[in-house]
């Protein structure tokens, strides 16, 4: 009896162990900082990077997150394109209101927030973007993106919601609890920007304000 207890604790351990280890790390929406808060609208501002002002970082990097801003830009506007509450603003519309937007972050959050009449704004950091080497079915090496969003209210910069989401796909092989995004999948290797469009559906469904059913 004793022996078959001490079986079962391996296994349970064994299942927590290949869980921490997964490809798919996320990190749980903080709790809302304004119960209630009445949004009358959200400006989404431009995919951003912080890599352009970080030396360490290779070329190879740098450019691979340029070529996935306009990918996240475009998941994005996919995603809202159905809420009329939503304002998706681009590079364009930001570099003609004004050519001396405030430098700081929140600042320059409350002067675009401003002009849309908003008093809810996201902010998307795409921190990886590794497109997938190889075919559908052979892909020599696949798909890896990493993202985080902050929802912030205007003009406090209060936090409503945050989340971030970092994966590599993985074979069944190498990770037995990625059988189901497997078989969703169709058992092939997606591109990043399918894996983008997991990555909001998923992140932004554990907010209330972003959800797709609201």
């Amino acid at each position: 009896m004793l022996s078959k207890l001490w079986v079962t604790i391996a296994v349970w351990c064994s299942i927590l162990c290949l869980t921490a280890c997964s490809g798919k790390q996320a990190v749980p929406v903080s709790d809302v900082s304004e119960p209630g808060f009445a949004a009358n609208c959200i400006a989404v501002l431009p995919v951003t990077t912080a890599v352009h002002f970080d030396e360490t970082v290779p070329v190879t990097e740098r450019k691979q997150l340029d070529d996935g801003i306009p990918v996240l830009d475009r998941v994005l506007q996919k995603y809202f394109v159905s809420r009329s509450d939503v304002r998706l603003v681009s590079d364009g519309q930001i570099s003609g209101m004004d050519k001396n937007l405030p430098a700081q972050p929140l600042e320059r959050a409350r002067v675009i927030a401003d002009r849309l009449s908003c008093n809810v704004v996201l902010e998307t950091t795409l921190r990886r973007y590794k497109d997938r080497e190889g075919g559908q079915y052979s892909a020599q090496n696949p798909a890896s993106v990493a993202f985080a969003y902050r929802l912030i209210t205007i003009p406090e910069g209060a936090v409503l919601c945050r989340g971030t989401f970092d994966e590599t796909q993985q074979s069944v092989m190498e990770n037995l609890f990625s059988f189901n995004s497997a078989r969703e999948r169709g058992f092939s290797w997606i591109t990043s920007e399918q894996l983008l469009k997991e990555g909001v559906r998923d992140r932004f469904n554990d907010c209330s304000y972003l959800s797709s059913d609201k």
